[in-house]
């Protein structure tokens, strides 16, 4: 419960950041809510690529993980 409380904490205070900064820097406050709700829209190209290979390589770590559970398992024990 403790882990939940602190990670929501530092959701909202990394928000209220992103939001005070771009207020102060001109931004309209619909254009912030927009981008504070929906972030994928104001990503560069090779902002997407890095995200990209981000899912890639998480989801090749899921699978190595998977397979070494589901080899281990199949393998005789004494």
């Amino acid at each position: 419960m403790k882990i939940l409380f602190v990670t929501m904490l530092l959701a909202v205070s990394v928000l209220a950041v992103i939001i005070s900064l771009d207020l102060i820097m001109g931004v309209s406050f619909s254009g912030v809510i927009w981008k504070a709700i929906n972030p994928f829209r104001v990503m560069e190209p090779s902002e997407y690529t890095v995200v990209f290979m981000f899912i890639i390589f998480l989801g090749i770590y899921f699978l190595k993980t998977y397979l070494n559970k589901k080899s281990s398992n199949n393998s005789p024990t004494k």
